[in-house]
């Protein structure tokens, strides 16, 4: 486990210092204030279009990161030829793979963390919170990352629990301002979830392919799990029986994605069928740990019989 998690740190360490990532979080936090702006246009919902557009602002762009994470970071060891020093050495494949998918599922949650602390401070704005709260939030935040990335040996490790002290205090000004607070934080969770899937499927395919290979393989994965419901549920009489039967077919074989963007509806109330918030999140979440660990066991597999030399 020592051995694991170190691959894990040091994989965390080397994903938050590529630049891509940060332009990805420039991207989306911009995409995030935008939404205020499409809110005013709105009638009387304003709430709802800065809920709604940036909750799915995340889950795409934690879906991007993912790929990305996964599609390029064992590759990447693999060019420099830093692997070929690695494996000599005590530590098995599977343990370097797995500590490889712990330290991508670990930057992807500190992804998803700081992208919804903005998300409920900006809620927190459209619901008229406290001037001075909204300002002092983010100062105080700053000033405390300043000095623990000015006293830290390593600067990375502040980072995980900067980006959950964040949301915490996000969480609380929304609150203070009447947000419901509790479907967001779940909406985040199930993100959590789809993201754990999507870079157990990157990591799978990067096992074996490249990293351009990896990438469309993995889109190609997350749009059919995104419509996994519609393919299970199709009774088009335009279509072929064979290909009806092929969708019907791949709708059990792919993740079925769209338990990770439930309506609101699901996260709010007690929905027959499948219970209240908590126990949606839960079963979700269980079936993304599930097939999570099935994949990355799979791909243990492909990468320990596969010839480096």
């Amino acid at each position: 486990m020592g051995r694991v998690w170190a691959i894990a740190i040091n994989t965390f360490r080397e994903a938050v210092r590529d630049r891509v990532l940060y332009g990805v979080l420039g991207f989306a936090t911009a995409l995030l204030l935008f939404t205020l702006a499409l809110a005013e246009l709105s009638l009387d919902q304003q709430a709802r279009v800065v809920r709604d557009l940036g909750l799915a602002s995340i889950s795409l762009f934690s879906v991007v990161v993912a790929i990305f994470l996964g599609s390029s970071l064992l590759y990447k060891e693999i060019e420099r030829k830093t692997l070929y020093v690695i494996l000599p050495k005590p530590i098995r494949r599977h343990e370097f793979l797995i500590g490889k998918y712990a330290g991508i599922a670990l930057t992807a949650i500190v992804f998803v963390a700081i992208m919804g602390a903005l998300q409920l401070w900006l809620a927190a704005i459209q619901a008229g919170a406290s001037a001075t709260l909204l300002v002092i939030e983010p100062v105080v935040l700053g000033v405390a990352l300043g000095l623990a990335l000015w006293k830290a040996k390593d600067r990375t490790s502040v980072l995980v629990p900067f980006s959950l002290v964040a949301l915490a205090a996000s969480a609380g000004v929304a609150q203070s301002a009447g947000v419901a607070v509790g479907p967001t934080l779940a909406a985040l969770t199930l993100d959590v979830g789809e993201v754990l899937v999507v870079a157990a499927v990157a990591l799978f395919f990067s096992s074996f392919s490249t990293p351009f290979l990896t990438g469309v393989l993995t889109v190609g994965v997350w749009l059919v799990g995104r419509s996994a419901d519609e393919m299970a549920t199709m009774r088009s009489n335009v279509l072929p029986d064979s290909v009806r039967d092929l969708l019907h077919g791949l709708a059990w074989v792919v993740p079925n994605l769209n338990l990770f963007v439930p309506p609101h509806r699901a996260l709010t109330e007690h929905v027959e069928g499948s219970g209240g918030p908590v126990e949606y999140v839960a079963s979700a979440m269980g079936y993304g740990a599930l097939y999570a660990g099935i994949l990355i066991v799979m791909a243990c597999v492909v990468f320990r019989r596969r010839d480096f030399l």
